[in-house]
């Protein structure tokens, strides 16, 4: 199934190839090549990726959360990809320090007294420490998430648990901060340009 409708097809074929086609010839040749994908986009039903994760432990999402940087809290979070349970969450004035990451990856280690099979990441710099570590810790292991398999990089946004987990915090809870401060900076309380102001945030 095509996952694009056929605007986008029309422009690949007119800008990739010699063949001139117009939008209607496109849209008529892709509902014979792909029924199944246009009558999904027709209803608006898109399918999405589906998630699987084979338990408890199993895989770890990890990410930042910069909103609320700006006034010197920055938030760190790992979540359970099986049950969404959050991990850690974290909040200083950095999350892209690799050491204050690594620093909350070994504390969830020793608190659960295991290793997760898998962590998934972006590839920032400030997990640098994390996936060094996972991977020196599952080196030696015999199953096919072992050493450079037993982290995964991708984009931020490819990372479902992860966004889904700051689509909540930003509902429930930063929006309301990130306008509070705001405010106490549009009245003169808060001056973000002062160290002082943001470590008594």
């Amino acid at each position: 199934m095509a996952v694009c409708g056929y605007k986008t097809i029309w422009k690949l074929v007119n800008t990739t190839t010699n063949v001139k086609a117009t939008q209607e010839t496109t849209r008529c040749v892709l509902k014979v090549i792909d029924p199944e994908g246009v009558a999904h986009r027709s209803a608006h039903r898109l399918r999405h990726r589906v998630y699987t994760n084979k338990g408890p432990n199993f895989t770890i999402h990890i990410d930042g959360y910069d909103k609320l940087k700006p006034f010197g809290i920055a938030i760190h979070v790992a979540v359970d990809g099986f049950s969404r349970c959050i991990l850690w969450q974290e909040a200083c004035y950095s999350n892209n320090d690799p050491r204050m990451i690594a620093g909350f990856f070994v504390s969830f280690v020793k608190r659960i007294g295991r290793l997760p099979r898998l962590v998934r990441g972006d590839a920032g710099t400030e997990h640098v420490l994390v996936r060094a570590m996972q991977i020196a810790f599952r080196f030696n292991d015999r199953d096919n998430m072992s050493g450079m398999n037993s982290y995964m990089t991708g984009r931020s946004t490819g990372n479902q648990r992860i966004e889904r987990f700051w689509v909540n915090l930003r509902v429930s809870f930063t929006v309301f901060w990130r306008n509070y401060f705001k405010d106490m900076v549009d009245s003169g309380l808060l001056r973000i340009d002062d160290p002082v102001h943001l470590e008594c945030l």
